[in-house]
């Protein structure tokens, strides 16, 4: 299992970092309550970080999935904001993992991209905001091909 209490090494602020240690901070809170989506979201982050894109977006699709049916299950006012978190860093190493491939510049792939950068704007809470914000603004600055 992955363990929370890893160390996460910080890394150059860019588009495609997350705050190493607020992302830690939600790992350890996410695995007090789920450890399969804590682990998920840890392995997206460090894949991210080792540049293994397959891994990333397998471990980030995980993530992602487990969020979205905490945050899509009962009134809105009764979901943990740590999971708001973590469904915004999920989609974060989604949308870095799919552009960061060969297929990169086909604009399905661009767009998908720019598509689940914004769900994790509107879904996400603001822990990660700044992030996806830059990422986004990376993404509208790539070649769509028309």
């Amino acid at each position: 299992l992955y363990s929370a209490s890893r160390r996460v090494k910080p890394r150059k602020e860019d588009a495609s970092t997350l705050d190493a240690v607020v992302l830690e901070a939600v790992v350890a809170e996410l695995d007090a309550t789920d450890r399969a989506a804590a682990g998920a979201l840890g392995r997206a982050s460090d894949a991210v970080g080792a540049a293994d894109w397959r891994a990333a977006a397998e471990h980030s699709a995980v993530a992602q999935e487990l969020a979205w049916k905490v945050l899509h299950t009962g009134h809105w006012t009764e979901v943990a904001p740590v999971w708001r978190a973590a469904y915004a860093a999920a989609c974060h190493c989604a949308a870095v993992a799919c552009t960061s491939v060969d297929a990169a510049s086909e604009r399905e792939v661009l767009l998908g991209a720019l598509r689940t950068v914004d769900l994790g704007l509107m879904l996400g809470d603001t822990r990660f905001r700044a992030a996806l914000l830059r990422l986004a603004r990376r993404l509208e600055t790539l070649p769509f091909a028309a």
